[in-house]
């Protein structure tokens, strides 16, 4: 009976660790194309985290850096998620020549409309960020902001969110570029989810705004795109870190999902006399034995 025991307890413990949830993370790098990702099978919750692109860097001055965010989100398995990573913004050199803001909401960049001017502008990055329910603006429950691009004058760009993106640097009297917020975009051109755009006569020589749930602002004259605002308003247990990430964005899914332990056949009603009868006959051929050894 004791080996028999035993034996019922090896294979619990056996059965329940093959049921355990094992944790496996999926990582969307930037394309410049929605991706998607369909729930497996027993997944009911992923925590996301989402980092924002940088805006480009200007002429002795760094573009803004992208934003963090992370959060839980309750999903059903089956269900298709849409995320999007934002991209880098480029760099414009040159008169009359606009620097184009990064994939998913970066602003453009512009240089000079009325004159030649040694140097160069960046363009806003894009905000990284996961969609639920469909693939449109409104359906977007977790964002990380876009930092904010930089100008020729030394002046960098803002920071992505944080709730609100960091205000772009400021130079020769030109106007502030703030950051989005949870409510609205930044000075200039900010809006919902997309960074201002610098015009080459009205705006020259400014950097980008970041892209994010409310993009960054764009200056009036010479001066830093301001940064895109990171949101959770979509997830459980969500927080945020401003100006983390260089370069373009990222997004990683991290879930657990039970490992389905292979299911034993079940015996019919002949098959369990059987059994049975095969259990009698062995009993009754050990008892002999064990009255022999004493």
């Amino acid at each position: 009976m004791r080996k028999l025991e035993r034996g019922l307890l090896i294979a619990g413990i056996l059965a329940f660790a093959s049921a355990m949830a094992q944790a496996q993370t999926t990582t969307f790098n930037y394309t410049g194309a929605e991706q998607t990702f369909v729930v497996p099978a027993g997944v009911t919750t992923i925590t996301v985290e989402a980092w924002g692109a940088s805006g480009w860097s200007g002429t002795g001055a760094p573009g803004g850096l992208g934003g963090y965010a992370t959060g839980n989100l309750s999903v059903t398995p089956g269900e298709t998620l849409y995320i999007y990573v934002g991209g880098q913004g480029t760099v414009a050199n040159g008169d009359r020549v606009p620097a184009g803001g990064g994939f998913n909401g970066g602003g453009n960049g512009q240089s000079n409309g009325f004159e030649d001017i040694d140097g160069s502008v960046g363009g806003g990055g894009g905000a990284s960020d996961f969609r639920q329910g469909g693939n449109t603006l409104n359906d977007r429950v977790l964002v990380a902001g876009g930092g904010g691009g930089a100008t020729e004058n030394a002046t960098p760009g803002g920071n992505g969110g944080g709730l609100t993106g960091s205000d772009g640097g400021q130079c020769c009297g030109g106007s502030l570029a703030t950051g989005g917020t949870q409510v609205a975009g930044g000075s200039l051109g900010g809006s919902f989810g997309q960074g201002g755009n610098a015009d080459p006569v009205m705006t020259p020589w400014n950097g980008g705004g970041g892209g994010g749930w409310y993009g960054g602002g764009v200056s009036d004259a010479h001066s830093g795109g301001g940064g895109g605002s990171s949101y959770i308003g979509g997830v459980s247990g969500g927080s945020t870190t401003g100006g983390v990430r260089s370069g373009d964005g990222m997004v990683a899914l991290t879930y657990s999902a039970a490992v389905a332990s292979t299911p034993v056949p079940a015996l019919s009603h002949w098959g369990l006399l059987a059994l049975g009868l095969i259990l009698v006959i062995a009993a009754t051929w050990a008892i002999p034995r064990r009255r022999a050894s004493r």
